[in-house]
């Protein structure tokens, strides 16, 4: 992990760089992942890659927040391990992605896409139909959405730092 910023700095950079990935590129499980890469270096390509349909809700369900499948993937790649035998790790990686989860469901309300666009938008948006998806982003989708992914990035920068630190005492 890269200490060159203070912590707040650290978490400010996260914030924005998700913000504006989601702002300009979109599928904000993805822009959550990346800027979480970019800043705390962690995963790789291929799992940025793996990010991108989970975006939306789940590939544009509108089930599960993407930007949080984002952020418990980074958890995931901090808690768990390749070596499926040791059900404690398991144990351990699904907590703290049950925590992080908690955290956001405190900060939003709930974790479900549609339940935070209706909040933030006055209604959800199916984003597969593509009259829905121009009357979202008519209605500030871009404008809202990456105000979450921002945030969410955060939390879960703030989650995988103290995790971390924990760790170390």
């Amino acid at each position: 992990m890269p200490e060159k910023a203070s912590r707040e700095e650290l978490l400010n950079n996260v914030e924005e760089t998700a913000h504006g990935y989601e702002k300009e590129f979109h599928g904000c499980s993805r822009c959550v992942f990346k800027a979480l890469k970019d800043h705390l270096d962690l995963g790789d390509g291929v799992t940025l890659k793996a990010s991108t349909p989970l975006a939306a809700g789940v590939a544009m369900r509108g089930e599960t927040c993407g930007a949080l499948i984002g952020g418990v993937l980074a958890v995931g790649i901090i808690t768990a391990q390749e070596d499926l035998k040791d059900s404690n790790v398991l144990n351990n990686s699904l907590a703290a992605g049950f925590r992080l989860a908690r955290k956001v469901e405190k900060e939003f309300g709930t974790t479900n896409c549609t339940m935070i666009q209706t909040e933030r938008l006055g209604r959800f948006y199916s984003l597969a139909d593509p009259e829905q998806y121009k009357a979202f982003i008519e209605a500030g989708g871009y404008v809202e959405c990456p105000k979450v992914v921002g945030k969410i990035a955060r939390m879960t920068a703030e989650f995988i730092l103290d995790y971390l630190s924990n760790k170390k005492d």
